[in-house]
């Protein structure tokens, strides 16, 4: 079944409120009609029921990767001398590189 009525303003403030957003009146009807298009649009989708053939049953699996445990035949082990050695700036056993965030933005 579709979505037929318009949202309320009074919904778009709970939503807003919800959301803990602030919203001016002027916003609230381009709200309304946004919300009721989705909503309308989300009716449609729901409503679509596929052919007997057509469906499709999906399996849970399980997407995680194995666990490996590094040891010396990964060739990392040891080597962060090495691995230090290539950075062009180092602070004694740490390694310097540029800083990308700042508390100001």
């Amino acid at each position: 079944m579709y979505y037929d009525a318009m949202v309320s303003k009074e919904e778009v403030r709970a939503l807003a409120q919800l959301a803990r957003l602030r919203v001016s009146d002027s916003e609230i009807e381009g709200l309304q009609k946004d919300i009721s298009n989705i909503l309308e649009y989300v009716g449609q989708v729901g409503s679509i029921v596929p052919n007997k053939g057509e469906t499709q049953v999906l399996r849970a699996q399980n997407v995680m990767r194995e666990d490996i445990l590094y040891g010396p035949a990964t060739g990392l082990i040891n080597k962060g001398k090495e691995l230090l050695t290539a950075f062009p700036k180092r602070e004694g056993d740490y390694a310097v590189v540029r800083k990308i965030i700042h508390k100001d933005e």
